[in-house]
């Protein structure tokens, strides 16, 4: 699991690089369903949030610490968009 999808597919990469195959021997999943995630081989699995929503609960939270106000937490939905990079664990997989 990666911070976002730019680590992913540098990961990605890297499987290949050291002759790993993905998803067969490992899984690669990323963060933030970029146009990228679509362009790499496998198609990156990743984990997509709604990036207005995103900035508006910061920017709520900023002007809430600038009037000295107690700063609300709100969940965002978060949607995992499953493509190519992930699969399976292999039988016998430890747990």
């Amino acid at each position: 699991m990666c911070d976002d999808d730019l680590l992913a597919a540098g990961a990605l990469k890297a499987a290949r690089r050291l002759g790993l195959r993905v998803p067969d021997e490992v899984s690669v999943t990323g963060f933030d369903d970029l146009s990228l995630a679509t362009a790499v081989e496998p198609e990156l699995t990743t984990v997509r949030l709604p990036a207005e929503r995103v900035g508006a609960a910061g920017m709520e939270a900023l002007l809430a610490v600038l009037d000295g106000r107690r700063v609300e937490t709100t969940g965002l939905p978060a949607t995992l968009v499953a493509r190519g990079s992930t699969g399976p664990a292999p039988d016998g997989a430890a747990r």
